[in-house]
């Protein structure tokens, strides 16, 4: 996601934010579109991905993406809420279905890899209903922001007590 579009919708969350202190925000550089899940991957199988990466890039044209619809799922212990993609869900869909059908089966040491099952962009977590009304509804104000999806990026996840910090291993073109 380019800088000037995580810079509108952090703007945009501005006031979700002020009225929902207790939720969790996820910071504006951890927002990221996921194609694959994979799980833990030793060090010696990341060439193999940096290929996969380079297949869907030759395959998935660029595409114009509109996160627009707040959503989430809420639970006991505390929900995820985020902002859908309207234009380019589908198109990100494809892309994952593209990567998991490329994806070596043995590349991971727990569950096989699995694609997204939405497009979207998580924005909090630790949320109630509440949180998840009001992005749906806009009701702290509109929800909009479009850019042009044109690299794919292999990204190692580092969890940390104050969130996920996530590391580029890989990037290409599409």
């Amino acid at each position: 996601m380019p800088d000037e579009a995580r810079a509108r919708l952090d703007a945009q969350l501005a006031p979700y934010r002020r009225a929902f202190p207790d939720a969790r925000w996820t910071h504006p550089r951890t927002w990221h579109l996921t194609l694959l899940f994979l799980g833990s991957v030793q060090q010696v199988h990341v060439a193999r991905l940096e290929q996969l990466v380079e297949a869907v890039g030759i395959e998935v044209a660029p595409y114009a993406a509109v996160a627009e619809r707040g959503g989430g799922r809420a639970r006991q212990q505390g929900g995820v809420a985020w902002v859908a993609l309207g234009t380019g869900a589908g198109e990100l869909i494809e892309a994952a279905t593209i990567a998991v059908e490329h994806c070596p089966p043995d590349i991971t040491e727990g569950p096989p890899p699995r694609r997204t099952p939405s497009a979207h962009l998580t924005v909090s977590r630790h949320v109630d209903e509440s949180v998840i009304e009001a992005l749906r509804s806009e009701a702290c104000g509109p929800l909009s922001v479009r850019w042009m999806v044109d690299r794919i990026q292999l990204v190692r996840s580092h969890l940390e007590p104050g969130g996920a910090r996530y590391e580029t291993l890989y990037e290409t073109t599409m």
